[in-house]
């Protein structure tokens, strides 16, 4: 089964000079935004909470589901037990965890051969 492409946008970006656009911010609104969210405002205020309370909880739901992946890829990662790998017929997707110093970084190699010519690409994931 291959991975869907990503739906979501980011909500905003720390993007500048030639490629800022509308969704962009600077440090000092990211954290403007950061205390807001560490101090409860979206909680305190009953009519903001009201509004956006049907949001939060789909926000909430998907943190859960990502603290959940991150808890079961960190738990794979000291004992070394191999991730998973993803094959088709043209396709090959393999996971790595790596850990510095504390730091945990998932790794995801994907093989593309359906062109005769293997194109591999590689992200990493820092893990929080």
């Amino acid at each position: 089964m291959a991975l869907a492409n990503r739906k979501s946008e980011d909500i905003f970006n720390k993007k500048t000079g030639g490629d800022k656009d509308a969704k962009s911010i600077d440090t000092t609104k990211e954290t403007e935004i950061k205390n807001s969210f560490d101090s409860g405002d979206h909680i305190l205020d009953k009519g903001m909470f009201e509004n956006l309370a049907p949001a939060l909880y789909a926000v909430q739901q998907l943190a859960e589901d990502v603290e959940e992946l991150r808890r079961y890829v960190l738990a794979l990662a000291p004992d070394e037990k191999p991730l998973p790998t993803i094959s088709t017929a043209s396709h090959t997707i393999d996971f790595t965890v790596t850990n510095s110093r504390g730091a945990y970084t998932l790794v995801t190699t994907v093989v593309d051969s359906s062109s005769g010519k293997a194109i591999t690409k590689t992200t990493s994931t820092t893990l929080r």
